[in-house]
This record gives C-alpha cells, sequence and structure tokens, in this order.
C-alpha cells in the first residue's frame, strides 16, 4: 500500500477548463481499489475543497500543512495569533501591500484585491472566478473572535513594499511567489515557517503508522517543494514550476494530457 498525496490547483484542478480532467477522477478511484491511500495536500484552506467535493478521499493536508485531518478526524491545527495577525495586516497596509486571509470558515479579501479582481475589468482576469466562490468574502465579515487564520496572501505592485514586509517577518514566515497576476501585480503565499505540505504529510503517517518509503507526491508549483523533495516518490506535472521539476523523481505530462492517470500509472498504482 501507498500513500499517495495529490495537490489541487495545476495538478488536479485544470484553471483553464475550470474542471477536474475525467482521467484524474479514474485515476484516484483506480488508485484506491488498488488499496492505496489517497490525501488531498493543497495550499488551499479547509474551507475551499469544493473543486474536490465530488472525489474520494482518506484525508487532507490543507493550508499548506496548517490544517491536517485523517479521514473525518481533524489531528493538527496550527492558527496565526490574532494580536500577531493585526499587526501584520497593519504594516502591510503601511507598505501598500493588500492581503487575503485564508480561515477554517472562509477567506477575507482586503478592498484593493477585490477591486483588482472582481469590480470592473477585474472580471476578466484569471482568477476572478476563484474569488467568487461562496466562502469568499470582504474584511468587514472578517470576526476574529469566531474564526481562526492558518496562513494568507499578500498583493503588491510595489516590490520596495514587499521586501519590507519579508524583512519585518522573514524570520517567522516563509514567503513563495507563487502567481504573478496581469500588469505588474505580485502575489506572494505566506504561511508560518512551523508548517509545508511535506510536516503535514508526516502528521498523516503518523496517525496511520505509515513510513514515509511508501509515500508518493504529485505537485506542480513551490509550495509542493517540500512534499517533492521529502517523499519517497516525487511526481511534477509536465505544466509545473521549473525549479520544482529540478527536484522531481518523475515530470509527468501535464494537466490536460491526463498527467496525473500517468504519474499512477507509471508507478503501478493503478491496480
Amino acid at each position: 500500500m501507498k500513500y499517495i498525496f495529490l495537490d489541487i490547483d495545476g495538478t488536479l484542478f485544470d484553471h483553464k477548463e475550470y474542471a477536474i480532467p475525467e482521467s484524474a477522477y479514474r485515476a484516484v478511484d483506480l488508485a484506491r481499489k488498488a488499496g492505496n491511500k489517497v490525501f488531498i495536500c493543497t495550499g488551499r484552506s479547509c474551507c475551499l475543497l469544493d473543486h474536490v467535493k465530488d472525489i474520494s478521499f482518506d484525508g487532507v493536508v490543507a493550508a499548506a500543512g496548517a490544517y491536517v485531518q485523517a479521514q473525518d478526524e481533524v489531528i493538527y491545527e496550527d492558527a496565526i495569533p490574532d494580536e500577531e495577525l493585526q499587526e501584520i495586516m497593519e504594516f502591510c497596509v503601511k507598505n501598500d501591500v493588500s492581503y487575503v486571509l485564508e480561515g477554517k470558515k472562509g477567506i477575507y479579501m482586503h478592498s484593493m484585491v477585490r477591486k483588482y479582481f472582481l469590480e470592473g475589468e477585474g472580471r476578466k482576469r484569471p482568477g476572478h472566478e476563484f474569488f467568487k466562490q461562496k466562502t469568499v468574502h470582504g474584511m468587514e465579515d472578517y470576526n476574529p473572535e469566531n474564526e481562526i487564520i492558518y496562513k494568507f496572501c499578500i498583493y503588491t505592485m510595489r516590490e520596495e513594499g514587499l521586501r519590507e514586509v519579508e524583512k519585518r517577518y522573514g524570520r517567522d514566515y516563509q514567503f513563495i511567489r507563487s502567481i504573478s497576476g496581469e500588469g505588474s501585480l505580485i502575489c506572494i503565499e505566506v504561511m508560518s515557517v512551523r508548517n509545508n505540505k511535506a510536516k503535514g504529510i508526516h502528521k498523516i503517517l503518523e496517525y496511520y503508522g505509515g513510513g514515509m518509503e511508501d509515500t508518493v507526491a504529485v505537485g506542480d508549483s513551490l509550495n509542493d517543494l517540500e512534499m517533492i523533495q521529502e517523499c519517497a516518490v516525487g511526481i511534477v506535472m509536465g505544466n509545473g514550476n521549473e525549479k520544482l521539476k529540478a527536484c522531481a523523481d518523475y515530470i509527468t505530462a501535464d494537466i490536460g494530457e491526463d498527467g496525473v492517470y500517468q504519474a499512477l500509472e507509471h508507478y503501478g498504482l493503478l491496480g
């Protein structure tokens, strides 16, 4: 039996088609029927899993390792303290840096991000559909008394402002440049140095009594780096980040060319 960890965006979910390829559904089904366990391993928060709700899986590593669920049991959570988060948000705004908070119940967009992606011409921008999901809200809906935040993303058009934020918080947080929007908008994924996808995978293995020698990871972006490096088999999508590909044991086809299916078939995991 193998423990298979699959990223969502760019791995399972094709944003060009805004759908999961049929071959990926089939691959997951066949892998589980063959006796393997399959897990979602994503940078998304646990409230943003609607895109994979029709896939049967054995657990979830979400928020890039800050939330871990085995079967129906939450076995690990690591929230950012509210006082610390409030300071970060204030510092970001002072430096012309906007943000999106990623919590247990919802996603909360600062006004600049909301305007960029959802208002006016923003409706045509890549990412517009993502931010229209039912769990995405404005900051006016954020209440720290009944919500916890696992991680956040920052957005800016000023490299100088970004450098100030990284300088101030770089000791305690990782900054991963995951997406660049149209124009000069920069998006950075920010998470505690305590967490990454590989650490979340270790939590899953502790729960099931498994070992890293039986792990397989499939991903495409730099927040997949640790899991690609640490799992026994690290597979990168053909459409994946070039730096990530340098760490791969195997590079599969693009997501639109049955990449997940080909990857699992290549390693004999489909029965």
